[in-house]
């Protein structure tokens, strides 16, 4: 399996709730992107944010073609 990206959802007081490894074999694809978005949904619904590191380029390459806004540390979130 090869790591994409570390996903750390925190909450309303910035705190984390919980982290991992989206991982998959090869690079990562459409689905990719889904499962992010829907992390990210569900932590905004928990009033908090998904925050993305060890990023793989194939991985912010396909979040930017898809103009999610992801927040990813060291750049500013994308799509907002």
């Amino acid at each position: 399996m090869k790591p994409w990206c570390r996903v750390t959802v925190v909450g309303p007081d910035g705190m984390p709730l919980a982290t991992l490894v989206l991982e998959g074999p090869g690079e990562p694809d459409v689905g990719t992107v889904d499962d992010v978005a829907r992390l990210s949904l569900a932590a905004y619904r928990l009033g908090g944010r998904a925050i993305l590191t060890d990023v793989l380029p194939a991985l912010r390459a396909l979040l930017e073609l898809a103009g999610l806004g992801a927040e990813m540390e060291g750049q500013a979130e994308l799509g907002e």
